[in-house]
C-alpha cells in the first residue's frame, strides 16, 4: 500500500479539523472569503484523495494551493505534494523584484559625483571595472522591468 500523506493530515488536525469531509468545508469557506469567489470549492473527495495514497494526490490549482497556504501556513509541497517542474512559489517570485529594488536604493549613493581632484588609476582596473559594469548590465538586463 502506498504511504497516506501525513504532512497535510498534520496539518488538517493542527488547524482543528477533526475530519476530511470538515477540512474540505472550513477550506471551501476560507477559499471563498480569501478570493472573493462564491463558486471555490473543494470537495471532501478531493481532500480524501490528497491525504490518501501518493500516487492519487496530483497538485492543487494554483488558486488553491493559495488558499491551503493562507489556511494551514504552508506550501503543498511542505503539506507532502509533489511540486511540478516549474513550480515557483508566489513569495519567491517578488523577492526578485524586492532585492533589486534594495539594489538600487543602496547603489544610489554610490552614483553621485566622486572627488574632484584628478587621480591616477591603474589601467588595469579600468579593464576589471568595465568587465564587472557588463556583467551587471547582462544581470539587470534579465532582471526585467522593476514594477
Amino acid at each position: 500500500m502506498s504511504p497516506r500523506n501525513d504532512a497535510l493530515r498534520a496539518a488538517r488536525l493542527r488547524a482543528g479539523w477533526r475530519t476530511m469531509d470538515q477540512a474540505a468545508a472550513e477550506l471551501t469557506t476560507h477559499g471563498q472569503a480569501l478570493l472573493g469567489d462564491p463558486h471555490f470549492t473543494v470537495a471532501p473527495r478531493t481532500w480524501r484523495r490528497w491525504e490518501g495514497r501518493a500516487d492519487g494526490r496530483g497538485w492543487p490549482p494554483e488558486e488553491t494551493s493559495q488558499v491551503l497556504h493562507d489556511a494551514l501556513g504552508r506550501w503543498p509541497e511542505d503539506l507532502g505534494f509533489t511540486a511540478p517542474a516549474g513550480w515557483i512559489r508566489p513569495e519567491r517570485q517578488h523577492e526578485d523584484q524586492v532585492e533589486r529594488r534594495t539594489f538600487i536604493s543602496i547603489t544610489a549613493a554610490a552614483l553621485v559625483a566622486g572627488p574632484v581632484a584628478p587621480q591616477h588609476v591603474d589601467p588595469a582596473l579600468i579593464d576589471y571595472f568595465q568587465s564587472q559594469l557588463e556583467g551587471h548590465y547582462r544581470a539587470d538586463m534579465f532582471l526585467g522591468p522593476t514594477i
